[in-house]
Protein backbone atom coordinates (compact mmCIF):
# COMPACT_ATOMS: atom_id res chain seq x y z
CA UNK A 1 0.00 0.00 0.00
CA UNK A 2 2.86 2.34 1.11
CA UNK A 3 4.37 2.16 -2.69
CA UNK A 4 1.14 2.44 -4.25
CA UNK A 5 1.08 5.47 -2.15
CA UNK A 6 4.41 6.70 -3.27
CA UNK A 7 3.62 6.28 -6.59
CA UNK A 8 0.20 7.64 -7.02
CA UNK A 9 0.86 10.55 -4.74
CA UNK A 10 3.51 12.94 -7.12
CA UNK A 11 1.76 11.94 -9.48
CA UNK A 12 -1.51 13.54 -8.07
CA UNK A 13 0.52 16.56 -7.10
CA UNK A 14 1.72 16.71 -10.83
CA UNK A 15 -1.76 16.48 -12.53
CA UNK A 16 -2.94 18.86 -9.97
CA UNK A 17 -0.71 21.58 -9.75
CA UNK A 18 -1.62 21.92 -13.77
CA UNK A 19 1.90 20.85 -14.72
CA UNK A 20 1.68 19.61 -18.05
CA UNK A 21 5.36 18.07 -18.34
CA UNK A 22 6.42 20.46 -21.28
CA UNK A 23 9.06 23.22 -20.46
CA UNK A 24 7.43 25.92 -21.63
CA UNK A 25 6.18 28.13 -18.48
CA UNK A 26 2.27 29.15 -18.46
CA UNK A 27 1.89 33.09 -19.57
CA UNK A 28 1.19 34.62 -16.39
CA UNK A 29 0.30 37.69 -15.57
CA UNK A 30 3.15 40.50 -15.76
CA UNK A 31 4.76 41.52 -13.12
CA UNK A 32 4.03 44.35 -10.92
CA UNK A 33 6.35 47.33 -10.73
CA UNK A 34 8.04 47.52 -7.43
CA UNK A 35 8.05 51.42 -7.83
CA UNK A 36 5.26 53.27 -6.09
CA UNK A 37 2.71 55.20 -7.85
CA UNK A 38 3.94 58.91 -8.40
CA UNK A 39 1.59 60.72 -6.25
CA UNK A 40 -0.65 63.75 -7.69
CA UNK A 41 0.44 65.60 -4.22
CA UNK A 42 1.79 65.24 -1.30
CA UNK A 43 -0.93 66.21 0.97
CA UNK A 44 -2.94 62.89 1.03
CA UNK A 45 -6.22 64.35 0.67
CA UNK A 46 -5.95 66.31 3.35
CA UNK A 47 -6.55 70.07 3.22
CA UNK A 48 -3.85 72.28 4.29
CA UNK A 49 -3.37 74.17 7.04
CA UNK A 50 -3.35 77.77 7.13
CA UNK A 51 -0.15 79.00 7.22
CA UNK A 52 1.17 81.50 9.80
CA UNK A 53 2.03 84.16 7.13
CA UNK A 54 -1.47 84.07 6.03
CA UNK A 55 -3.25 87.51 6.42
CA UNK A 56 -6.68 87.34 8.57
CA UNK A 57 -9.47 86.27 7.16
CA UNK A 58 -12.95 88.82 6.82
CA UNK A 59 -13.88 92.67 7.23
CA UNK A 60 -10.68 94.64 6.22
CA UNK A 61 -11.73 97.09 9.44
CA UNK A 62 -11.47 94.35 11.77
CA UNK A 63 -8.23 92.84 10.80
CA UNK A 64 -6.16 95.65 10.02
CA UNK A 65 -4.03 96.69 12.98
CA UNK A 66 -2.00 100.27 13.77
CA UNK A 67 1.41 99.33 14.27
CA UNK A 68 1.55 101.05 17.61
CA UNK A 69 -1.32 98.35 18.58
CA UNK A 70 1.13 95.48 17.19
CA UNK A 71 3.97 96.55 19.05
CA UNK A 72 1.71 96.84 22.50
CA UNK A 73 0.80 93.65 21.65
CA UNK A 74 4.08 92.02 21.16
CA UNK A 75 5.82 93.65 24.48
CA UNK A 76 2.90 92.13 26.86
CA UNK A 77 2.14 88.59 25.11
CA UNK A 78 5.79 87.94 23.81
CA UNK A 79 7.22 88.50 20.09
CA UNK A 80 5.21 85.16 18.81
CA UNK A 81 2.39 86.50 19.45
CA UNK A 82 0.00 88.78 17.00
CA UNK A 83 -2.88 90.52 16.73
CA UNK A 84 -5.29 88.61 14.63
CA UNK A 85 -8.63 90.11 14.46
CA UNK A 86 -11.54 92.63 16.03
CA UNK A 87 -15.03 92.16 17.24
CA UNK A 88 -16.44 94.98 18.92
CA UNK A 89 -14.23 96.26 21.51
CA UNK A 90 -12.19 92.76 21.54
CA UNK A 91 -9.35 91.93 19.28
CA UNK A 92 -8.08 88.17 18.93
CA UNK A 93 -4.43 87.60 19.94
CA UNK A 94 -3.09 85.17 18.41
CA UNK A 95 0.33 83.41 19.88
CA UNK A 96 0.57 80.64 17.20
CA UNK A 97 -2.37 78.55 18.80
CA UNK A 98 -2.01 76.65 15.82
CA UNK A 99 0.31 74.87 17.56
CA UNK A 100 -0.98 74.90 21.05
CA UNK A 101 0.39 78.24 22.04
CA UNK A 102 -2.31 80.49 23.42
CA UNK A 103 -5.13 82.47 21.82
CA UNK A 104 -6.20 85.35 23.39
CA UNK A 105 -9.61 87.50 23.62
CA UNK A 106 -8.02 90.83 25.04
CA UNK A 107 -9.65 94.27 25.40
CA UNK A 108 -8.41 96.81 22.85
CA UNK A 109 -7.85 99.48 24.84
CA UNK A 110 -6.35 97.96 27.66
CA UNK A 111 -4.74 94.61 26.25
CA UNK A 112 -6.74 93.11 29.55
CA UNK A 113 -6.83 89.04 29.28
CA UNK A 114 -11.26 88.18 28.90
CA UNK A 115 -10.13 85.02 28.16
CA UNK A 116 -7.72 82.53 27.25
CA UNK A 117 -7.71 79.63 24.79
CA UNK A 118 -6.03 77.65 22.26
CA UNK A 119 -3.20 75.59 23.53
CA UNK A 120 -3.60 77.41 26.76
CA UNK A 121 -6.49 74.91 27.51
CA UNK A 122 -4.37 72.22 28.31
CA UNK A 123 -5.25 73.97 31.60
CA UNK A 124 -8.53 74.37 31.13
CA UNK A 125 -10.62 76.85 29.55
CA UNK A 126 -13.86 78.39 29.49
CA UNK A 127 -16.08 80.91 28.32
CA UNK A 128 -13.91 80.74 24.19
CA UNK A 129 -14.91 82.90 22.96
CA UNK A 130 -16.34 84.90 25.48
CA UNK A 131 -19.87 85.85 25.11
CA UNK A 132 -18.64 89.64 24.53
CA UNK A 133 -17.16 88.23 21.23
CA UNK A 134 -20.33 88.51 18.96
CA UNK A 135 -18.36 87.70 15.41
CA UNK A 136 -18.67 85.47 13.75
CA UNK A 137 -16.11 82.83 14.56
CA UNK A 138 -14.32 80.10 11.66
Amino acid sequence: MRRLLLVVAPALVLACSGATGTSNPPAGKPVPSTEPAPAESDSAGFAAPAGAEEPPRGDPAQTEVSPELAARIKEKFGERCRYERACGDLIGVDCESAVDGPYHYVRRDSLEVVSRCGGACRLGCTDCPPKAWTCPTY
